[in-house]
């Protein structure tokens, strides 16, 4: 047990660090009205700690008086109070949900919204009909909104026919009306939307289409593909989206003509990271060569977008020997990602002694273009580039090797020993030699190790 005065004259007087220690030691215990009122308070305190303690205190100990006195705090005129005491309602949950509708707003429409923003990331069914009378009754703009995403959020069916009602009260609900819909995901959403969608303006489809991939069924599925032929810009982003997700949902099939390589390129190359993933995946049995040669553009942008792209070149491994002197001439901004993956496409041809339909001229050409990279101001490109001569043409890049060993990075040069260490053979004799002299001692020593090994003639190793 504890000493109820004494707690609240603690929580009522004391320094800051008092107070933590005694929310901490009530977290468990079974709290009085008295007491949860006087925690409820701290809510406003000065003090960050002290605020954060009677945070945990409230949403630990789920006193059922908690809700309704945190509820209390919604129509703070501190910002701060106010959405500390939203947040706290909401990890609270249902136990919010009667404190909230009850509360006296007193025609507040700030505070109404505040109200019904809350009840729906709550998602409690029991507010719906709360909600449905406010949205009847108001005629306040971002009340109505409010209601609107609310009720999405809910995923309450009950609401869709009232809803659809404000569809054309105002242009500013569609976008927020069109989610909500897609959210409830009812057989009435889905027909109303497929049948507005082409009266509406670009914003209003652009919301349409993207709740069509979530409350869409298969007939929807091929009504999207039939608005492949006249969609165009930014709409085509959600049109690919929706028609993914319903490929997914149903298993279907999807054409690949023109007129979707053209789609999925313009998703390529204007989409967000999240689009492009999704042109990818549905291009994945497809190995066009344009489309291959705008994803290695995308290089670097994104890590799972990468091991997507390299993925599929591995399934077409000549296709980057093909592209990669014309790709070097380029210079692109992401040329180093470029080279690691062709790096790895090596690697990846020799681990699975795969036969490429590639000349020796082209294995030249190749050699030529990644040969004048060895001067590149960028270190990573020069070390990669090292590093694919020495994969391609062991005997080619010994043409190359004193270039390589007076590169000005050092762990350029300590990779150079790394990779001819494994050599068999007295070609590359004389760049270990060189390098035993080196300027860094840590090279220095390596190379003197190496040299060891390999027998190398002890006359031109430096006594160091």
């Amino acid at each position: 047990m504890y000493d109820e005065s004494k707690t609240i004259n603690l929580l009522r007087t004391s320094e800051p660090e008092t107070k933590i220690g005694v929310l901490n030691d009530l977290d468990q215990k079974e709290l009085s009205g008295a007491v949860c009122e006087f925690v409820s308070n701290l809510l406003t305190d000065e003090d960050k700690g002290v605020r954060n303690a009677a945070t945990m205190l409230i949403l630990n100990n789920r006193n059922p008086k908690f809700p309704a006195l945190v509820a209390q705090f919604v129509n703070s005129q501190n910002i701060s109070v106010r959405n500390l005491a939203g947040e706290i309602l909401i990890k609270l949950g249902s136990l919010s949900v009667e404190p909230l509708i009850n509360f006296n707003h007193e025609n507040d429409n700030d505070t109404l919204k505040f109200i019904i923003d809350v009840l729906g990331l709550i998602g409690d069914e029991r507010a719906a009909l709360f909600i449905m009378e406010v949205i009847s009754a108001t005629e306040n703009d971002n009340v109505v909104l409010a209601c609107l995403e609310a009720l999405g959020n809910i995923r309450f069916e009950g609401a869709v026919e009232i809803m659809i009602l404000f569809y054309d009260r105002n242009e500013l609900y569609k976008p927020t009306l069109v989610e909500a819909l897609g959210k409830i995901g009812s057989k009435t959403a889905l027909d109303f939307l497929v049948a507005r969608f082409k009266d509406e303006d670009e914003l209003t489809k652009y919301s349409i289409l993207e709740s069509l991939g979530a409350l869409g069924d298969i007939n929807t599925f091929f009504f999207l593909l039939e608005q492949m032929m006249e969609i165009s810009g930014t709409l085509v982003l959600p049109l690919i989206t929706s028609i993914f997700t319903l490929k997914q949902k149903f298993n279907l099939d999807i054409p690949f003509d023109n007129r979707m390589k053209n789609l999925l390129l313009y998703t390529i190359a204007e989409g967000k990271p999240e689009h492009k993933k999704i042109a990818f995946t549905l291009v994945d049995s497809f190995d066009d060569k344009d489309i291959l040669s705008a994803s290695l553009s995308l290089l670097g942008d994104d890590f799972e977008l990468d091991e997507m792209i390299g993925s599929k070149i591995y399934r077409n491994s000549e296709f980057i020997y093909y592209e990669i002197t014309r790709l070097i001439n380029q210079n692109p901004h992401n040329l180093r990602n470029i080279l690691n993956l062709f790096l790895s496409t090596i690697d990846y041809v020799k681990a699975y002694s795969l036969q490429l339909n590639v000349s020796p001229m082209d294995i030249r050409n190749i050699i030529h273009g990644v040969s004048g990279l060895l001067n590149h101001h960028d270190e990573e490109v020069r070390r990669l580039s090292m590093e694919i001569l020495f994969e391609l043409d062991r005997e080619s890049s010994l043409l190359f090797v004193d270039v390589m060993a007076v590169d000005e990075n050092n762990w350029n040069r300590l990779r150079l020993l790394e990779i001819i260490e494994n050599i068999p053979g007295d070609a590359f004799n004389s760049v270990i030699q060189k390098l035993v002299d080196d300027e860094n001692e840590m090279i220095r020593e390596r190379a003197t190790y190496i040299a060891g090994i390999k027998n190398i003639s002890p006359q031109s190793i430096n006594a160091n």
